[in-house]
């Protein structure tokens, strides 16, 4: 780029630039049914036109068609039927629905006042404005369905194909609760007959069943996410979860061992439609990934307060059996688990069931390691082949040691170089994707801190050392953000020290020699940085 305008062959320049440069002086019509990356017209996003990314060459695409079709269903079967109702509150529906992106933009109260302020025909309650916003979200989700990456790659079990039909389904659930349409068996028949590539995938029905619907979100599955969560973490008396606003009434945790129980009434109100319930809960968690639970609308006080009772004696007593049949009693058949959580809190929360785990593997794989450590010693000196279950009990203490030593707050770079040589002679087996990010980690960490003190030389001299240490190893780190970083302190205080160097401050002289070769280090050509260039030092 930078050779090409210096030799001025073309103008560097961005839409924006240019259009305002030269604006449009013609009206165009859009020619229909035509498309930039296909040359198939929109065959891409509609038909097995052939056009794929490549990764799959024995794949179709003959899914796009049902695909296509279902949608086009859904949207033709909901847009009547979204009229007719809205036309209770809305003067112009349609209109409503295409300002509804200013709600989206800005969900404050003020916000939403504007907003049936200027399209209701009069004046409506929380329920009635709830039930508005819940047809704004059906319409919504009935344009984001049509998401275009779903139609563009290859595989209709795809994770961008899984998507749109995940917006279906919302669509799909709105319609039942304020419409009281359902129409996911027509949607069903119509997507059974998308083929997945992928044969334990089958069809179209088989991924909504599997892969969409454990997806869908409901009252008692937010609650169920909040309670099983609250175990694991502390909440405020009031606290928000993803788009749910949820206040504790009462709540209470007992703790037997390992052994958790909690039980609680809460009220949950969606910051997205304002409608709100309030629920019971029981969640029992009894180790590792072993739990269960229930949740179900507020029954009054009494029945709460002889359901808290009941499960808690069971509880009080060890009788865990008990406990959950009490659970299945007072809380029906539908019961919650770890796999009821919302993915992302999934993982965290069996990252820290984990992390358990590892440190109990580490200290048995420790005890072993340091038992026979001279026979593997003596082993490796024969050359005899050491047995599987030693060498994967060193390999992981060495793993373990190499990630505390790379997180630790003191940073050892001593230490960590003797790791490292033993981690070579055992390559990938230790060297593996966590010990990258570990390292990349630690080297933003440490450039970030010197961005915040850049004159802290001792932190410079750290981070140089570090990625000296790295360097050998085969680990293939993106180091963009410590590069982009770099640069931008030696543009935003580079001139300044080598200044002071050349008046004769013998700190900034070993400020700019320190600086430079950390930038060697990050993969810069400091020959070309002008802060690299001989310090002529004053008289």
């Amino acid at each position: 780029m930078r050779f090409i305008e210096d030799n001025n062959l073309a103008k560097l320049t961005n839409y924006a630039e240019y259009l305002e440069k030269h604006p449009p002086t013609h009206e165009v019509q859009i020619h229909e049914k035509s498309a930039w990356s296909c040359s198939h017209g929109v065959g891409r996003w509609m038909a097995d036109c052939g056009c794929n990314s490549g990764g799959h060459g024995g794949w179709n695409q003959a899914w796009r068609t049902p695909l296509r079709n279902s949608l086009d269903w859904l949207r033709d079967e909901l847009a009547p039927l979204f009229e007719q109702k809205a036309r209770e509150f809305l003067k112009d529906p349609w209109a409503a629905r295409d300002d509804y992106i200013a709600i989206i933009l800005d969900r404050a109260p003020e916000s939403r006042k504007q907003y049936f302020d200027q399209h209701a025909h009069r004046e409506l309650n929380e329920q009635e404005q709830a039930t508005v916003l819940k047809l704004m979200e059906l319409q919504r989700h009935a344009m984001l369905m049509y998401t275009s990456c779903g139609w563009f790659f290859d595989e209709v079990s795809g994770l961008e194909s899984v998507q749109v039909v995940q917006y279906a389904a919302r669509a799909l659930q709105l319609a039942r609760d304020v419409l009281g349409k359902d129409l996911e068996a027509g949607f069903l028949e119509r997507f059974e007959a998308a083929r997945s590539n992928i044969p334990e995938n089958s069809d179209g029905r088989n991924i909504y069943e599997r892969f969409v619907k454990p997806a869908m979100v409901d009252w008692p599955k937010s609650v169920a996410h909040y309670a099983i969560s609250s175990l694991f973490q502390h909440y405020d008396k009031k606290t928000r979860i993803f788009s749910f606003c949820v206040e504790d009434e009462d709540r209470q945790v007992f703790t037997a061992g390992k052994t958790k129980l909690t039980i609680g009434r809460t009220r949950v109100v969606s910051e997205i439609t304002q409608e709100g319930g309030e629920f019971t809960f029981a969640i029992l968690y009894m180790g590792e990934h072993n739990l269960t639970g229930g949740v179900r609308p507020f029954q009054g006080q009494e029945a709460y307060d002889q359901m808290v009772q009941e499960i808690k004696t069971a509880y009080d007593a060890a009788n865990f059996p008990e406990t959950i049949r009490l659970i299945d009693r007072h809380f029906g058949d539908t019961s919650y688990s770890l796999g009821s959580l919302f993915k992302d809190e999934q993982r965290r929360i069996l990252g820290e069931i984990l992390a358990s785990t590892r440190e109990d593997l580490e200290h048995r794989f420790r005890l072993i390691t340091e038992r026979y450590e001279p026979l593997m010693r003596f082993l490796q000196s024969t050359g005899v082949p050491m047995p599987t279950a030693l060498r994967t009990a060193s390999d992981f203490v060495l793993h373990a040691d190499l990630w505390a030593a790379i997180r630790a707050e003191a940073l050892d770079v001593q230490a960590l170089r003797s790791l490292i040589a033993e981690a070579q002679k055992r390559g990938d087996r230790v060297l593996d994707e966590d010990i990258r990010f570990a390292f990349k980690n630690r080297m933003e960490q440490l450039v970030q801190q010197i961005s915040e003190e850049p004159e802290d030389k001792e932190r410079i001299r750290l981070l140089e050392q570090l990625a000296e240490a790295v360097a050998p190893l085969s680990l293939g780190m993106n180091l963009w953000k410590v590069q982009n970083t770099y640069w931008e302190l030696l543009r935003r205080i580079g001139p300044h020290m080598k200044q002071r160097a050349e008046q004769g401050d013998p700190a900034a002289l070993e400020w700019v020699t320190d600086f430079s070769k950390l930038g060697e280090r990050v993969g810069f050509n400091v020959h070309q940085l002008h802060l690299a260039q001989p310090v002529q030092m004053a008289a």
